[in-house]
């Protein structure tokens, strides 16, 4: 019996023992699992951050293989072109991805590019589940992860690029490219650039037509366009160059040129320079604009056009875009500020709309002449009109669509100069009479319109005043001047209704009296002359008497044209002058009497 029991007792003891042992080992194969799978989900946690970087960089598809070309990692973008989710894509042979693309075959290539480059390329087509066929460029780039045995592990990175998408967004960036090309041809605008890093000149292909050189022919550089300057013009341009410089801003200069073809050209240049917060110098720019025809204009008006700013945003040009309707298309930044109206609301508007309430006049012109010769008014939002000169083409969009464009100049400034300056050449400086050469100005246009009518009538009465030198010998021109204002404008307020009155020369005053001037008529206004005059002048306490002597003609009674009516009056003034009389008509047997006074007159001369 005890040794029954003991026997039984050794079997426990057996069977705790095993117990215990696989207790241990269970243990033991759970610490490995788990220490396995912590260190798998390190390496995982590594490749991940360091795929993700990769994948953060690129929004094109990008797929990583391992050694056996099996999928490890894919991104979102390579996922969508596949139409599937990650489980069914990571895992897998690449060569089971729909393309025309053999890796087998073409794996030596491909290692050996590798080795040599570092980077393969390849164009392939990948074939949607939809039907499209898309044309994909691939970049294969190895990828070594170190891991914890001091082994590396090798990837390779594939990139895939849209071809498709690549192609669509060249053609748009060309059909911009165009577009901006057309608009610096319609404005002549140039551009040159100066890059201090790279030591690199560019020029703009228009600048290569302003400067008369095909693009290409000649190594762009800064001294051509220096040495072309006038000799004259080249010190402002250094100075802008240096202007711009120290200052750190844009500078503007005007300047002339003898391009390669030999054509004087009038260029208009802004420069500015850039730099980094170090104050390291990066770039130079300068924007070259060819205003010959408008410097044409300014010597017409007799002003010089002021240009500021160049194309569009960078430009003081007005820009106008709009369809064969006359709706508007587009409008920039100096054409909004001018109307008050935004980029959003002037699409669609007309054209008129635009340009302000205009009279008929006007808007029959912009209608029907988009020739646009001659500076047009507009109207801003505050009802100021400005002038400017438009340049107007028609171009052809890739889509068939013809658009205008309208380039305008605001001349408004050269306009009131010229205006000014007309004024000052009309004008007598002391009176503000009009002077001599308006005379002229209104008998020149009175006898186109008017010189063939023998209905029309026209007298020129002309007024000698007698001691205004004296005045001015004897008391100074300070006096004389007040006596000839205090004499004009007596002289105006009686006769000034009857047309225009002139002071022609300092003693000497003409009426233009385009009416029926018959001899009644003439002699009233003769007589209320001479009456004007027996009123003393009191100019600073002193008393001034004058005498006058009038002479008339009459057209076309004495004379057909111009010059003769002209020579007529002053010459019947004159015999007043000498005869002592208030007034002096001209008639046709003076003019023998005056030529037999020349010398060497001879009757056969008449």
């Amino acid at each position: 019996m005890i040794n029954i029991l003991n026997l039984n007792s050794e079997e426990q003891i057996i069977t705790m023992i095993i117990f215990g042992i696989i207790i241990i080992f269970i243990f033991a194969a759970l610490a490995f699992h788990i220490y396995f799978i912590s260190r798998k989900l390190e390496d995982e946690e590594r490749d991940e951050k360091m795929f993700s970087s990769i994948f953060n960089q690129v929004a094109d598809s990008i797929v990583v293989v391992d050694e056996d070309m099996i999928i490890y990692k894919a991104n979102e973008a390579f996922l969508n072109y596949q139409g599937k989710p990650a489980d069914k894509i990571i895992g897998k042979n690449i060569q089971r991805i729909p393309t025309d693309y053999d890796f087998d075959v073409d794996n030596k290539e491909l290692r050996d590019v590798i080795k040599e480059k570092g980077v393969y390329e390849k164009n392939i087509n990948f074939f949607h589940s939809n039907g499209e066929v898309i044309p994909l460029h691939l970049m294969f780039k190895p990828i070594f992860i170190d891991d914890k045995k001091g082994g590396q592990k090798k990837f390779t990175v594939i990139t895939g690029t849209d071809m498709k998408n690549t192609q669509e967004k060249d053609d748009y960036i060309k059909q911009q490219k165009d577009e901006l090309l057309e608009i610096q041809h319609l404005a002549h605008l140039g551009y040159w650039e100066m890059n201090y890093i790279t030591k690199k000149v560019f020029w703009s292909q228009e600048l290569y037509s302003i400067l008369g050189y095909e693009e290409g022919e000649v190594e762009p550089n800064l001294d051509i366009i220096y040495w072309m300057a006038y000799e004259d013009d080249q010190n402002r341009v250094w100075k802008a160059f240096l202007k711009a410089f120290q200052a750190q801003e844009k500078v503007d200069t005007h300047y002339r040129i003898k391009n390669n073809r030999g054509e004087m050209r009038d260029i208009y240049l802004r420069i500015r320079h850039f730099f980094t917060d170090d104050n390291e110098h990066l770039r130079t720019i300068g924007i070259l604009q060819d205003v010959t025809k408008q410097a044409s204009l300014k010597d017409e008006l007799t002003a010089q056009m002021i240009f500021t700013d160049k194309v569009l945003n960078n430009s003081s040009l007005l820009y106008i875009e709009y369809n064969k309707d006359f709706e508007v298309k587009n409008i920039n930044k100096w054409v909004s500020q001018l109307s008050d109206i935004s980029y959003d609301e002037a699409d669609g508007k007309s054209l008129m709309d635009i340009f302000g309430k205009l009279g008929r006049a006007h808007k029959k012109f912009i209608n029907e002449n988009l020739n646009f010769n001659r500076p047009l008014p507009f109207k801003d939002a505050k009802g100021t009109i400005h002038y400017i000169q438009w340049d107007h083409a028609t171009f052809t969009k890739k889509s068939g669509e013809n658009t205008n464009i309208l380039m305008g100049i605001d001349v408004t400034e050269t306009i009131e100069k010229r205006k000014a300056l007309e004024e000052s050449f009309i004008l007598d400086p002391i009176t503000k009479l009009p002077n001599r050469y308006k005379l002229e100005q209104v008998l020149e246009n009175y006898f186109i319109k008017n010189g063939n009518n023998p209905n029309k009538n026209l007298a020129l009465i002309f007024l000698q005043i007698d001691g205004i030198h004296t005045v001015g010998d004897a008391y100074g021109q300070n006096i004389e001047d007040q006596l000839m204002c205090a004499l004009s404008e007596r002289l105006y307020g009686a006769i000034g209704k009857y047309g225009l009155f002139v002071r022609r020369y300092t003693d000497q005053f003409v009426l233009f009296y385009p009416c029926d001037p018959g001899i009644k008529k003439l002699m009233e206004i003769c007589e209320l002359v001479a009456e004007l005059l027996k009123i003393p002048f009191v100019i600073e306490g002193s008393s001034f008497k004058l005498k006058n002597h009038l002479g008339i003609s009459k057209f076309p009674d004495h004379a057909k044209t111009k010059e003769d009516l002209i020579r007529f009056g002053s010459a019947a003034m004159h015999e007043a002058q000498r005869l002592n009389l208030d007034y002096y008509f001209y008639h046709e047997s003076f003019e023998k009497k005056l030529k037999s006074k020349v010398n060497g007159y001879e009757l056969n001369n008449n």
